[in-house]
């Protein structure tokens, strides 16, 4: 159980370099395409619920998380209006970056409730 945790622990580290990455590519994108905001927001949603499904598995409370955390992804592509494939760049990018932002906040919560 506690390896678990420790894995969650381990993301959460290298979660602002992930915000960093996400960004630069978001820039890129922003040069080449434009942007279908309510795509960015079903799929940083996506990434946060994922995330919070994940971390509650890797808690040890029960496998249906583990099928919904892998589901969120999918439910992020499914309800997004995709007119080309930037537009799918932009929805993994969006989804990447809501998980990164959740597990940078897990971080951050965790080290101010050891205080």
């Amino acid at each position: 159980m506690t390896e678990n945790k420790q894995i969650g622990q381990r993301l959460a580290a290298k979660s602002p370099f992930a915000v960093v990455f996400t960004v630069i590519v978001f820039a890129a994108l922003f040069v080449f395409s434009e942007v279908v905001w309510l795509n960015q927001v079903f799929a940083s949603s996506a990434g946060v619920i994922s995330v919070v499904f994940l971390l509650l598995y890797w808690h040890g409370k029960g496998g249906l998380y583990f099928i919904l955390g892998l589901l969120s992804p999918m439910f992020a592509v499914v309800f997004s209006q995709l007119p080309d494939f930037l537009a799918l760049a932009w929805v993994i990018n969006g989804f990447f970056n809501g998980a990164a932002l959740a597990l940078m906040a897990y971080l951050y919560i965790g080290k101010a409730a050891q205080r």
